[in-house]
């Protein structure tokens, strides 16, 4: 076993399941897999994991069958920030680790999260250390599944690089209507958000973040490992 490494910390989101390597408090690797089996090749036994998973409960009784100790996070663990959320138990528990992440940075200001990916999702964090809520809505391919899917001759087409604003093709149209759409309403809700809340620091993570043009200006920051971070953060709290 490398006795190096003191925690493991996964990430089991709904494209990818993310795993971190922490040596002495601080996250030190990230790599990610497409499936259980490849994630557990990579794993040394009796080395503790703590656990975030959006998945079925099969996905956490299964990686409980290998050798190491898993400390599973949800919102009835100890966490570094006050719910507000009128309904806790249906909060996602990667929107829980992505506020605890950034629940003692910036403190005593308002702190917003936007985490691209699968969905698109708000996470509002107060200046009096109180998660607020947020919103949630289709992110990149869903939005594409959705108008294959619903419609008879659109095809499913693949995130681009780069968009034009004006499609000369169906592909590029579609490309242009959810990609630059994605971005119009990112940015407009960032407006409403600034309207209403002073001293607002905003918080960028998720695969997809990199496809817009938002961060490292207007006091938005990048972190792609931004739920990694927040469940390290609440293993510690908790262990």
């Amino acid at each position: 076993m490398n006795s190096k490494i003191d925690l493991y910390i996964i990430d089991a989101g709904n494209s990818l399941i993310k795993l971190g390597v922490c040596i002495k408090g601080e996250i030190v690797s990230m790599s990610s897999f497409n499936s259980l089996a490849l994630l557990k090749q990579e794993l040394e036994p009796h080395v503790p994991i703590a656990l975030s998973s959006v998945l079925n409960s099969n996905f956490k009784e299964d990686l409980k069958n290998v050798q190491n100790p898993v400390f599973l996070v949800s919102h009835q663990v100890k966490l570094p920030f006050k719910i507000n959320y009128l309904t806790p138990s249906t909060l996602g528990i990667d929107r829980i680790c992505n506020v605890a992440a950034i629940s003692k940075t910036n403190q005593f200001t308002n702190r917003l999260i936007i985490d691209i990916g699968t969905c698109i999702k708000f996470d509002f964090l107060n200046d009096k250390n109180e998660y607020e809520g947020g919103s949630i809505s289709p992110g990149l391919k869903l939005r594409f599944k959705a108008l294959n899917l619903f419609t008879d001759k659109l095809p499913l087409i693949e995130i681009s690089e780069k968009v034009n604003l004006i499609g000369n093709s169906t592909g590029s149209s579609m490309q242009s209507g959810v990609q630059n759409g994605i971005e119009s309403e990112i940015k407009g809700l960032i407006s409403k958000y600034r309207e209403k809340y002073q001293d607002l620091s905003i918080y960028i993570t998720g695969g997809d973040a990199h496809y817009f043009d938002l961060a490292q200006k207007n006091n938005i920051f990048a972190d792609e490992i931004l739920t990694l971070k927040g469940i390290l953060e609440i293993y510690l709290l908790n262990v």
